[in-house]
């Protein structure tokens, strides 16, 4: 009987050290492991755009959009993000912005996107306008208090003036606002894929989660467009 019992407390010991060093080396021993998911799933991390929306780019890269608000602290911890992001994406990416427009008190930061961009500034003055928010505590939601900030940036008040009131400016933000409401989001930040999904931090609940979606539905379209 001791001797059973002791052949019995063996056993399991060595079975106890087998499963130990099975885990350990993530190598499958009896059971097969289950396949690493290749893309994510639709309706969970993203959504099709119903009707899908044009895009310009016709060079074989896949349209990316950005869709933020200045006054978005989401939005503006993103940006570093972004900016790593697009260091590889050249050859694969037309990346662009869009500023979201969901309100009133949207617009003015809206189109102080436009005229830093009429101006030939957007470079410069786009970081800058976030970095006077978010770390500067200024806010901008007027004419007059983005005058400020522009005068800032080396602008002329009649060169803000004149392109803060211009018909292109006017035009941009007006199509702005169609897009937020065609993209039918939630909150910002978002991103929109070749005009046909949209994903956003509220799909994924981060923002590297985001742009790993991203990066799959990249991989989507341009295998679509090779087998095409």
């Amino acid at each position: 009987m001791k001797k059973d019992f002791f052949r019995a407390i063996k056993l399991l010991l060595a079975s106890g050290l087998l499963a130990f060093l099975v885990a350990c080396s993530g190598q499958p021993a009896l059971i097969k492991q289950p396949a690493e998911p290749t893309t994510f799933q639709e309706g969970v991390f993203y959504q099709k755009l119903d009707p899908p929306l044009p895009v310009a780019t016709q060079d074989g890269r896949v349209d990316v959009v950005e869709v933020f608000f200045y006054a978005c602290p989401h939005c503006n911890k993103l940006e570093p993000k972004i900016k790593d992001w697009l260091k590889d994406k050249q050859d694969k990416v037309n990346f662009s912005r869009v500023p979201a427009v969901m309100g009133p008190t949207w617009v003015d930061q809206a189109k102080a996107y436009y005229v830093a961009e009429k101006l030939g500034i957007l470079e410069t003055a786009h970081p800058a306008l976030l970095k006077s928010i978010h770390n500067d505590g200024k806010q901008y939601y007027n004419e007059y208090s983005l005058l400020e900030f522009f005068l800032g940036q080396g602008v002329t008040e009649q060169a803000f003036i004149d392109a803060y009131n211009s018909p292109e400016v006017a035009e941009k933000v007006s199509q702005a606002r169609v897009l937020t409401v065609q993209y039918g989001l939630r909150g910002v930040p978002a991103m929109i894929i070749n005009g046909r999904y949209k994903t956003a931090q509220y799909f994924t609940g981060s923002q590297e989660k985001m742009l790993e979606v991203v990066d799959s539905l990249i991989a989507m379209e341009m295998n679509k467009a090779a087998v095409h």
